[in-house]
């Protein structure tokens, strides 16, 4: 206290007050946030407030007669003592006026009674907000302490994208609130107001989350609507007009054209079809950025076409009849003819028919199930029968707007088993189609170098394909390939749809990397200071193979943190030999990390290997501006590159302080997005012994010298395999993962050609990976 009272003696007079103003702030601050989680009332604060304001003049009046202010002066006095007379008379005349005046009020304006009234007054304050609490609140005012405390929970739950979650306890809670303002608040929180109209007017409009139940709707009112409350996020709306179909739509809140919306009459003809509001439209599905086009309203499918409705086709004689089959054969660059193509159009037994099919028939208990296993000219010739089209890429993309990603992959089959019956995923678009994420890959119209673009995943690509472009030989009878089909409205800017799309590429066998004089230069970019980790582990969470520690430290750059996950397997003996792992981009569309229980190559773990997985820049939780995982030539791509090798670094180097890791014996394994970038990754970073690359390649964008992979291949020296798709459309084989593979510096090095989609099937892929680590990292003892 002594030191404390003797220190504030010590400051002159606008230091005091400048420290009275900012911990009045402070204490204002902390009032304030004890208001609103006790619910005490506004005169509770300006108490505070006018308490403060009565201790202002009191303490400014204690420094002035405790000397401070006039402190140097009177030092100044005692250091010219012995000075010339005159000076020295001067200053003793000022030390005894402030002695004097220190003399009349020093007994009660001392520091020590200023503190002790101080304290008083937050006794006091506090007697009187537990006394209020404790005998003067109405009989509501426990619940609006609960109500205030359960906003705040709505909130989190919105900041944290759980807009269904948010929506009901909302509703749970708003009956406790009695303040008119806090009510507006929560729902302000929890909805957002929206204008409804439709044509015709008058109808009956209900709303529920996305992720909810049937159960769950709830009346709006009838159109035109103004001002009305739907939940955040991409809340449903079903709106019902006697004599009309009904509508059901999903309102995302940076489309356009859902909230003036058309009813069709009910019709035969136009069954199983939902009206899609047309709109000027950007394309942004990677490599496809620069498409834009406007369309009119047209209808499409409801659902994927079923083996069911293909039947009719088969059994019709579709396959017999020239007719229905309108385009030229093509196949490798060779027109071939109508009588040969039909060769390759044969089911397993050798009958007309999808090549999913035996005996000219689906598989029993498949009727409801999409049709897989067709050509894109089995799809077209299926389209002439039923007097519909194949939808073009731009039809499709709008009617299944891949922005809503977020909400829709969740609720759609991607699970890797098989496909499921139409609609028994509730994953459906804005405009009321299901299933155009996963269950089957969706044949469109366009054209493009690489054959006919075929969308939307299917149920064992990965759940990224839904907002990437795929293209694939109009031959191709993958299992997973089928289609949906539409009808036009208006041919307004039909035929410029229908038009080929061709994507922009580099020749890199045209290319030379640059000088390793340049390079060296390129390479310093990505230096950084070797600072403290201040690392720390903020949670661990054992499975059943495996354990995850979730760790923080600090970034390379910016005074950011670092999110590291570290995945230890079970049943072996440390240190352990780990792999660092760089995901593929579909980190990039989600804002939350995964759950413990979930990794995307368990394989690696089980092998008795630990697993790093940083959470890089521009992902999960450290979400930015980036929207995709195609390079290009902005400064913010750029730095983002750099800032992914620095993550790298900074994670290697808080593995190299554990005790419990082998990191003489650190590997890399990049996914798609991850084996794209490891060129970079592996040639900045000496420190890996060896990599394996799935699904990778070159880039067919530009982007910066500095940061392109182009020129850091020839200086990636580690054991490398790569492990491709002969037919993979995101890294064609020719033009992507040929060069890759050529200009890679890596002794030894290989390469591995497997079948399957863009992801090859897991078991090929585990088995490949494990040798190559054994092989260059040794076994797992």
């Amino acid at each position: 206290m002594k030191k404390l009272l003797q220190e504030i003696h010590d400051r002159s007079l606008w230091q005091v007050l400048g420290l009275y103003l900012a911990g009045g702030w402070v204490l204002l601050q902390l009032v304030d946030v004890l208001n609103q989680n006790l619910g005490l009332p506004r005169w509770v604060f300006v108490f505070a407030l006018a308490l403060l304001a009565i201790g202002l003049p009191i303490v400014l009046l204690t420094a002035m007669l405790q000397g401070v202010g006039w402190r140097a002066g009177e030092d100044e006095a005692e250091d010219t003592a012995g000075g010339p007379t005159s000076s020295s008379a001067t200053a003793s005349t000022e030390a005894a006026s402030g002695r004097a005046a220190r003399s009349a009020g020093g007994g009660l304006f001392t520091w020590r009674n200023a503190m002790i009234a101080g304290g008083a007054a937050v006794l006091l304050w506090g007697g009187v907000a537990v006394g209020w609490l404790m005998f003067g609140r109405g009989p509501d005012a426990a619940a609006g302490i609960d109500a205030v405390a359960g906003l705040e929970e709505v909130r989190e739950l919105v900041e944290a994208d759980r807009f269904s979650e948010a929506y009901f306890r909302a509703r749970e809670i708003e009956p406790a609130f009695t303040d008119d303002s806090l009510r507006q608040e929560l729902w302000g929180v929890a909805t957002r107001t929206v204008d409804l109209k439709s044509a015709p007017p008058g109808a009956e409009v209900w709303t529920r989350p996305y992720d909810s139940a049937e159960e769950d709707w709830e009346l709006l009112g009838r159109t035109p609507l103004q001002d009305v409350r739907i939940p955040r996020g991409l809340p449903r709306l079903r709106l019902e007009l006697e004599g009309y179909r009904s509508i059901r739509v999903a309102m995302h809140g940076y489309m356009r054209g859902l909230d003036s919306l058309t009813f069709d009459p009910k019709n035969p003809s136009t069954d199983g079809l939902v009206r899609v509001t047309g709109s000027d439209m950007d394309v942004f599905l990677p490599g496809l950025e620069h498409l834009h086009i406007g369309l009119p309203d047209y209808l499409i499918d409801k659902m994927e076409v079923t083996n069911s409705h293909f039947k009719r086709f088969v059994d019709a004689g579709g396959y017999a009849d020239p007719e229905y089959w309108e385009h030229a054969f093509v196949r490798d660059g060779v027109e071939i003819t109508w009588v040969e193509a039909m060769e390759f159009f044969r089911d397993q037994t050798g009958q007309p028919g999808p090549s999913t099919w035996s005996v000219g028939s689906y598989p029993n208990g498949m009727a409801d199930h999409p049709v897989g296993g067709v050509s894109w000219y089995e799809a077209a010739a299926y389209a002439r029968f039923a007097g519909r089209e194949l939808p073009t890429l731009y039809h499709w993309y709008w009617a299944a707007y891949p922005h809503a990603g977020q909400f829709m992959l969740p609720l759609s089959n991607f699970s890797g088993e098989a496909s499921a019956p139409v609609g028994e995923y509730d994953g459906m678009s804005p405009f009321g189609a299901l299933d155009m994420a996963g269950n089957v890959r969706e044949w469109t119209w366009n054209e493009t170098e690489a054959g006919r673009f075929i969308l939307g995943g299917g149920w064992n690509d990965p759940e990224y394909m839904f907002t990437d472009a795929n293209a694939q030989s109009p031959f191709n009878r993958d299992p997973i390939n089928g289609f949906r089909l539409m009808v036009p409205l208006d041919t307004t800017n039909l035929a410029l749809a229908h038009e080929p799309i061709i994507s922009p590429h580099r020749d890199y066998f045209a290319e030379q990397p640059v000088s390793d004089d340049i390079f060296e230069v390129y390479r310093r970019l990505y230096a950084y200071d070797d600072t403290p980790l201040n690392a720390e582990i903020l949670a661990s969470e054992e499975t059943e193979h495996w354990t995850r520690e979730e760790i923080e430290l600090d970034a390379a750059y910016g005074g950011e943190r670092l999110r590291l996950f570290l995945y230890l397997p079970a049943d072996v003996e440390p240190p352990y030999q780990t792999i660092v792992y760089f995901p593929g981009s579909g980190v990039i569309y989600r804002d939350r990390s995964p759950p413990a229980e979930y990794f995307a190559m368990p394989f690696l773990i089980r092998s008795g290997r630990a697993v790093a997985f940083p959470v890089f820049k521009g992902t999960y939780e450290r979400g930015t501006e980036l929207s995709s995982d195609i390079q290009d030539e902005s400064n913010s791509y750029r730095e983002h590159v750099i800032q992914w090798s620095k993550d790298l670094g900074r994670s290697i180097d808080y593995l190299e302080s554990r005790s419990d890791i082998s990191t003489d014996l650190l590997g890399y394994m990049g996914f798609s997005w991850g084996s794209a970038m490891a060129p970079v990754m592996l040639a900045v970073d000496d420190r890996i012994t060896a990599s394996v690359l799935l699904s990778g390649g070159l880039v067919l964008q530009p982007t910066q010298p500095e940061v392109d992979p182009f020129n850091f291949l020839p200086r990636v020296t580690v054991p490398t395999l790569m492990i491709n798709v002969p037919t993979d459309y995101f890294y064609p084989l020719e033009t992507s993962q040929w060069p890759f593979f050529s200009y890679l510096e890596a002794a030894p090095k290989d390469s591995v050609l497997v079948e399957g989609g863009h992801k090859p099937p897991m078991n090929v892929v585990a088995r490949h990976t494990l040798e190559w680590l054994d092989r260059y990292l040794g076994e797992v003892k």
